[in-house]
């Protein structure tokens, strides 16, 4: 599994969420998620907090990310 599947893969888990600390913390470099962002497989919703494009954008998840 490529590291852009495991990126989607911890959203899908994660109730479409996922965060740039976790993908560090992964082990993954950054540049994936502005990668997904940038062909449209993700969504910037906040800093560092990224959405599926099908997730509903919710205000309190944002906040708690931050």
């Amino acid at each position: 599994m490529n590291d852009s599947m495991r990126i989607l893969e911890m959203a899908n888990q994660n109730n479409g969420v996922v965060t740039a600390a976790m993908v560090t913390q992964a082990g993954i470099s950054s540049g994936v998620l502005k990668y997904l962002s940038d062909n449209g497989k993700l969504e910037k919703s906040a800093r560092g907090i990224y959405i599926l494009p099908e997730i509903w954008e919710d205000e309190f998840v944002n906040l708690q990310g931050r």
